[in-house]
């Protein structure tokens, strides 16, 4: 979290640190790393251009600013709004009032570059940091894993991750751990939050323990559960050769370890990832192309864009929805998924 200036108000030395450390819960900490990306930029912009950072911002250094990343930095429109939105929290924790960043031009100026993006994408003109992973490339990974000089009980490990975060449509965070070497059982998925069970229309499932879902902060776990597809990428088929690796693990570890006991991050997965896929695929294919390719795949079942965004929990709002969604729904999508691919 970045450094709050709070001492113009007066308070007392412990008031000051108990109100810093509530307001660095206030988001999560890849937001506030976000957060410090921003004003980093910021001055590299005034340094490359001969500028004193004067606080607040000012509406020329703004614009500047604007055309600088866009033009000098190459980034894209909502890469530059979420900068934009790091140099607002930068005045906040410092106690500072937050000028206005977002003049109807400069509104403008990125409602324009993201027009401008899009359009771009249609085109085929932009090369893809992540590429969707897609049922076929799921089976490629499938068989590169098969081939890969890892240990017998890792392959399966892997497998089971990729299976899951596809056809559930997972955050990286809510499978893997923070960190190898340690973990927070009140966050982190554990062993005894991940079980097979039957559904009413007693069908197979897989029902995963969601500690503090990214659409719900107020610290209620979500049960999500993953429906058997019965074809070679089928999630129950993995977990199931999974629960029997692990079946000696400690409920109260990580759910997902590698064999050696060392918990399992997004960076360890992400590795193993581009191993695999070295010379098969030309883009980028990280631990979060799992879930685009699963919208990628609901979407090209026909699904609505609500259905979409309610079983990937892909907003507050959507979250509400998904809440209400039958669970026969979810099971219909399993199996639309294992009919078409």
């Amino acid at each position: 979290m970045a450094a709050m200036n709070i001492t113009a108000l007066g308070l007392e030395p412990k008031v000051q640190e108990e109100l810093l450390s509530l307001a660095g819960h206030s988001l999560a900490q890849r937001t506030w790393a976000s957060y410090r990306s921003a004003e980093s930029m910021l001055l590299r912009y005034c340094k490359a251009n001969g500028k004193k950072i004067e606080l607040p911002v000012g509406h020329s250094t703004v614009v500047g600013f604007v055309h600088w990343l866009i033009y000098k930095k190459g980034l894209k429109g909502a890469t530059v709004s979420n900068y934009l939105a790091g140099i607002r929290m930068m005045h906040i924790v410092k106690g500072l009032d937050a000028p206005t960043l977002r003049s109807d031009f400069v509104q403008l100026v990125l409602t324009g570059k993201k027009n401008q993006d899009a359009a771009d994408r249609l085109r085929g003109n932009t090369n893809p940091e992540r590429q969707p992973v897609t049922p076929d490339i799921l089976r490629l990974l499938k068989a590169r894993l098969r081939e890969s000089p890892h240990d017998k009980k890792d392959k399966i490990i892997f497998w089971t991750i990729f299976t899951l975060l596809f056809h559930g449509a997972f955050r990286g965070g809510e499978l893997l751990c923070k960190n190898t070497t340690a973990f927070d059982p009140a966050f982190t998925l554990l062993k005894e939050d991940i079980r097979l069970c039957e559904s009413s229309e007693q069908r197979k499932c897989i029902q995963v323990k969601i500690k503090m879902p990214k659409e719900d902060r107020d610290g209620r776990a979500t049960i999500l559960e993953v429906y058997e597809t019965k074809s070679d990428i089928c999630p129950i088929s993995a977990f199931s050769k999974w629960e029997k690796v692990t079946a000696r693990w400690e409920p109260r570890q990580p759910a997902f370890r590698a064999a050696s006991g060392q918990p399992l991050t997004a960076a360890r997965v992400n590795a193993v990832l581009k191993e695999c896929l070295a010379g098969y695929i030309p883009h980028k294919i990280r631990v979060h192309s799992f879930r685009s390719g699963a919208a990628s795949a609901m979407a090209s079942l026909g699904l609505s864009d609500e259905d979409i965004k309610a079983i990937g929990r892909w907003s507050s709002r959507a979250y509400e929805d998904y809440i209400k969604l039958p669970r026969v729904k979810r099971g219909k999508v399993a199996r639309s998924i294992a009919d078409k691919y």
